[in-house]
Protein backbone atom coordinates (compact mmCIF):
# COMPACT_ATOMS: atom_id res chain seq x y z
CA UNK A 1 0.00 0.00 0.00
CA UNK A 2 2.83 2.39 0.88
CA UNK A 3 4.66 1.55 -2.37
CA UNK A 4 1.48 2.30 -4.35
CA UNK A 5 1.05 5.64 -2.60
CA UNK A 6 4.69 6.56 -3.20
CA UNK A 7 4.36 5.52 -6.86
CA UNK A 8 1.27 7.71 -7.35
CA UNK A 9 2.95 10.61 -5.57
CA UNK A 10 6.08 10.29 -7.75
CA UNK A 11 3.88 10.22 -10.90
CA UNK A 12 2.11 13.43 -9.86
CA UNK A 13 5.40 15.15 -8.99
CA UNK A 14 7.02 14.07 -12.27
CA UNK A 15 4.07 15.33 -14.27
CA UNK A 16 4.11 18.71 -12.48
CA UNK A 17 7.86 19.10 -12.99
CA UNK A 18 7.47 18.30 -16.70
CA UNK A 19 4.70 20.88 -17.10
CA UNK A 20 6.61 23.57 -15.22
CA UNK A 21 9.79 22.90 -17.23
CA UNK A 22 7.91 23.16 -20.54
CA UNK A 23 6.16 26.35 -19.41
CA UNK A 24 9.48 27.90 -18.41
CA UNK A 25 11.07 26.83 -21.68
CA UNK A 26 8.26 28.36 -23.71
CA UNK A 27 8.19 31.60 -21.76
CA UNK A 28 11.98 31.99 -21.80
CA UNK A 29 12.06 32.11 -25.57
CA UNK A 30 15.15 29.88 -25.66
CA UNK A 31 15.02 28.17 -29.00
CA UNK A 32 11.35 28.93 -29.39
CA UNK A 33 11.33 32.57 -30.36
CA UNK A 34 9.03 32.75 -33.35
CA UNK A 35 7.37 36.17 -33.54
CA UNK A 36 3.94 34.53 -33.54
CA UNK A 37 2.84 31.38 -31.81
CA UNK A 38 -0.27 29.44 -32.63
CA UNK A 39 -1.42 27.75 -29.44
CA UNK A 40 -3.91 24.98 -30.13
CA UNK A 41 -5.72 23.82 -27.01
CA UNK A 42 -6.60 20.17 -27.50
CA UNK A 43 -7.96 17.23 -25.57
CA UNK A 44 -6.99 13.62 -26.08
CA UNK A 45 -10.58 12.48 -25.49
CA UNK A 46 -12.34 15.36 -27.25
CA UNK A 47 -13.84 14.16 -30.57
CA UNK A 48 -13.80 17.67 -32.00
CA UNK A 49 -10.06 17.92 -31.27
CA UNK A 50 -9.51 14.60 -33.01
CA UNK A 51 -11.56 15.82 -36.00
CA UNK A 52 -9.29 18.82 -36.52
CA UNK A 53 -5.95 16.96 -36.45
CA UNK A 54 -5.85 16.59 -40.25
CA UNK A 55 -6.68 20.27 -40.76
CA UNK A 56 -3.98 21.27 -38.28
CA UNK A 57 -1.40 19.12 -40.03
CA UNK A 58 -2.25 20.79 -43.35
CA UNK A 59 -2.07 24.27 -41.81
CA UNK A 60 1.26 23.43 -40.19
CA UNK A 61 2.66 22.16 -43.52
CA UNK A 62 1.60 25.35 -45.27
CA UNK A 63 2.33 28.01 -42.66
CA UNK A 64 4.87 26.84 -40.05
CA UNK A 65 8.08 28.83 -40.36
CA UNK A 66 10.60 30.75 -38.32
CA UNK A 67 7.86 33.36 -37.89
CA UNK A 68 4.95 31.06 -37.10
CA UNK A 69 5.27 28.29 -34.52
CA UNK A 70 2.48 25.83 -33.76
CA UNK A 71 2.19 24.46 -30.20
CA UNK A 72 -0.41 21.93 -29.04
CA UNK A 73 -1.49 22.52 -25.44
CA UNK A 74 -3.30 19.79 -23.49
CA UNK A 75 -5.10 21.32 -20.47
CA UNK A 76 -6.83 18.17 -19.22
CA UNK A 77 -5.76 17.54 -15.65
CA UNK A 78 -5.49 13.83 -16.42
CA UNK A 79 -3.12 14.45 -19.33
CA UNK A 80 0.36 13.06 -18.84
CA UNK A 81 3.46 13.23 -21.00
CA UNK A 82 2.64 9.65 -22.06
CA UNK A 83 -0.98 10.39 -23.09
CA UNK A 84 0.09 13.51 -24.96
CA UNK A 85 2.88 11.64 -26.76
CA UNK A 86 0.45 8.85 -27.69
CA UNK A 87 -2.05 11.39 -29.13
CA UNK A 88 0.71 13.18 -31.03
CA UNK A 89 1.95 9.88 -32.49
CA UNK A 90 -1.53 8.52 -33.32
CA UNK A 91 -2.48 11.63 -35.30
CA UNK A 92 1.09 12.32 -36.54
CA UNK A 93 1.03 15.88 -35.28
CA UNK A 94 4.16 17.63 -36.57
CA UNK A 95 4.35 20.32 -33.88
CA UNK A 96 5.40 20.50 -30.23
CA UNK A 97 2.76 19.32 -27.78
CA UNK A 98 2.82 20.21 -24.09
CA UNK A 99 0.72 19.54 -21.02
CA UNK A 100 -0.94 22.31 -19.03
CA UNK A 101 -2.48 20.54 -16.06
CA UNK A 102 -1.93 23.62 -13.89
CA UNK A 103 -3.70 25.79 -16.49
CA UNK A 104 -0.83 28.24 -16.73
CA UNK A 105 -1.41 28.65 -20.47
CA UNK A 106 -5.21 28.40 -20.19
CA UNK A 107 -5.25 31.32 -17.76
CA UNK A 108 -2.59 33.32 -19.59
CA UNK A 109 -4.30 33.05 -23.00
CA UNK A 110 -7.95 32.76 -21.95
CA UNK A 111 -8.78 29.43 -23.60
CA UNK A 112 -12.03 27.76 -22.53
CA UNK A 113 -12.67 25.06 -25.16
CA UNK A 114 -10.79 22.27 -26.95
CA UNK A 115 -10.03 22.74 -29.72
CA UNK A 116 -9.50 26.46 -29.44
CA UNK A 117 -6.72 28.44 -31.07
CA UNK A 118 -4.94 31.46 -29.68
CA UNK A 119 -2.51 33.26 -31.97
CA UNK A 120 -0.20 35.43 -29.90
CA UNK A 121 2.88 37.58 -30.35
CA UNK A 122 6.08 37.20 -28.34
CA UNK A 123 4.61 39.12 -25.41
CA UNK A 124 1.75 36.57 -25.32
CA UNK A 125 -0.71 39.21 -26.46
CA UNK A 126 -3.49 37.47 -28.35
CA UNK A 127 -4.31 38.71 -31.83
CA UNK A 128 -6.81 35.93 -32.47
CA UNK A 129 -8.74 33.59 -30.18
CA UNK A 130 -11.37 31.11 -31.25
CA UNK A 131 -12.27 28.39 -33.72
CA UNK A 132 -10.16 26.95 -36.52
CA UNK A 133 -13.03 27.28 -38.99
CA UNK A 134 -16.82 27.01 -39.00
CA UNK A 135 -17.06 23.26 -39.60
CA UNK A 136 -19.17 22.91 -36.46
CA UNK A 137 -22.37 24.94 -36.12
CA UNK A 138 -22.83 23.47 -32.62
CA UNK A 139 -21.75 20.36 -30.77
CA UNK A 140 -22.59 17.35 -32.91
CA UNK A 141 -23.83 19.50 -35.81
CA UNK A 142 -21.26 19.62 -38.59
CA UNK A 143 -21.67 21.69 -41.73
CA UNK A 144 -21.27 19.99 -45.11
CA UNK A 145 -19.50 23.01 -46.53
CA UNK A 146 -17.02 25.05 -44.54
CA UNK A 147 -17.48 28.70 -45.44
CA UNK A 148 -15.25 30.48 -42.93
CA UNK A 149 -11.59 29.65 -42.42
CA UNK A 150 -10.76 31.89 -39.47
CA UNK A 151 -7.32 30.54 -38.57
CA UNK A 152 -6.24 30.39 -42.22
CA UNK A 153 -7.25 34.05 -42.65
CA UNK A 154 -5.14 35.06 -39.64
CA UNK A 155 -2.17 32.98 -40.83
CA UNK A 156 -2.39 34.54 -44.32
CA UNK A 157 -2.28 38.01 -42.75
CA UNK A 158 0.76 37.09 -40.67
CA UNK A 159 2.48 35.44 -43.64
CA UNK A 160 2.01 38.70 -45.55
CA UNK A 161 3.40 40.56 -42.50
CA UNK A 162 0.09 42.32 -41.93
CA UNK A 163 -0.92 41.38 -38.37
CA UNK A 164 -4.69 41.72 -38.06
CA UNK A 165 -6.42 43.62 -35.28
CA UNK A 166 -7.52 41.41 -32.39
CA UNK A 167 -10.44 39.23 -33.34
CA UNK A 168 -12.35 36.55 -31.47
CA UNK A 169 -14.72 33.85 -32.60
CA UNK A 170 -16.64 31.22 -30.64
CA UNK A 171 -14.93 27.85 -30.54
CA UNK A 172 -17.13 24.74 -30.53
CA UNK A 173 -15.90 21.67 -28.68
CA UNK A 174 -15.16 20.31 -25.24
CA UNK A 175 -15.16 22.62 -22.22
CA UNK A 176 -11.86 23.00 -20.38
CA UNK A 177 -12.71 22.15 -16.80
CA UNK A 178 -11.07 24.21 -14.09
CA UNK A 179 -8.78 21.90 -12.15
CA UNK A 180 -9.37 23.95 -9.02
CA UNK A 181 -13.06 22.96 -9.05
CA UNK A 182 -12.29 19.28 -9.52
CA UNK A 183 -9.62 18.79 -6.84
CA UNK A 184 -10.16 15.71 -4.76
Amino acid sequence: MTALFIGLLMHKITTKIFCIAVALLLSSGSGLCAPYKIYIFMGETCPVSRHYTLTLKKLHAEYASEKLEFIGVFPNRLSTPATIAAFKEKYALPFTCIGDTTHTWVNRLGATITPEVVVADTSHTAIYRGRIDNTFASLGKRRRIVTEHDLTDVLNSLKDEKPPAFRQTRAIGCIITSWQNTKE
